[in-house]
């Protein structure tokens, strides 16, 4: 009968033993290792966040720019011209001064976002956009608000733009071939009435002003200093009844002091000799 072979005594225990002790003193090496890990990551970012605070980066990378901007400066990338197109009124030296780049300026030094923004403070400035064209070239294209009538409120005369707004900027002296809107309410209803009237250059063509009455409706003043009562709703169709009148049956020829066009089917006209008893509500 065959013997069974006896397993070697105390090697399997033994041998469990040295796993185990492996396995625990491998645990606690990791865990070290880990721990002095996240020690030095967060002395790493709280040394990146007090260098940062201290402003050494901020300082570093300045000193870098002012550098590399010194270098395009002797390579020749400096201001030697600067275009301005659309300028009409406004002064050239104006747009310079406030584009703040002079000759010799490093180029790539002007913040041109903030050069637009002082240009279109300027009070002719409608849109500004500035532009650079290396090596040396600065563009500036701007276009700028337009007068298109003088009002006069109260005694006080002042130019009026495009959009009913004062150019504050503008002196009315020098825009007098401009229509002359009067009254209260007439700077914001100006654009309106000029653009209807842009339709009849043959009324235009005897206009001199038109006086707002109420804030309702407005009075043209034609040459030979006939009146044009217009309705407070809806114009148009009265100025080409008017305009029809002026080309078809010469009324502004006729001793008529007050054409009234207030009513849709009436015309009521008023002789220079009872002009002063019309009335104008």
């Amino acid at each position: 009968m065959s013997r069974k072979k006896r397993p070697l005594r105390g090697s399997i225990s033994q041998n469990n033993i040295s796993t185990r002790r492996r396995g625990s003193e491998d645990g606690i090496g990791f865990l070290t290792r880990l721990g002095i890990l996240m020690s030095a990551l967060l002395l790493l970012v709280l040394a990146t966040i007090a260098c940062w605070y201290s402003g050494w980066p901020q300082r570093q990378a300045h000193n870098l720019q002012d550098s590399l901007i010194s270098l395009t400066k002797d390579a020749d990338f400096a201001v030697k011209n600067t275009v301005i197109e659309g300028q009409k009124h406004l002064d050239p030296a104006v747009i310079t001064d406030a584009l703040g780049a002079k000759q010799g300026t490093p180029i790539l030094s002007v913040d041109i976002n903030e050069a637009a923004e002082k240009l279109g403070a300027l009070p002719w400035v409608s849109t500004v956009v500035v532009e650079r064209q290396l090596p040396s070239t600065l563009i500036v294209t701007l276009t700028e608000h337009v007068p298109t009538a003088r009002w006069q409120n109260d005694g006080h005369f002042s130019v009026l733009d495009e959009q009913g707004s004062i150019l504050r900027a503008a002196n009315p002296e020098n825009f007098l071939s401009l229509p002359l809107v009067v009254g209260k309410g007439a700077d914001h209803e100006a654009t309106a009435l000029l653009n209807a009237l842009a339709a009849y250059p043959d009324i235009l063509r005897k206009f001199t002003s038109a006086v707002r009455v109420s804030d309702r409706r407005w009075d043209l003043h034609l040459t030979q200093d006939i009146i044009v009562r217009l309705p407070e709703e809806d114009m148009k169709p009265s100025l080409r009844r008017l305009s029809v009148l002026i080309a078809e049956e010469q009324i502004l020829n006729r001793p008529i002091a007050v054409i009234d066009l207030r009513i849709p089917d009436r015309l009521i006209l008023v002789p220079t000799s009872s002009k002063n008893g019309a009335s104008s509500s």
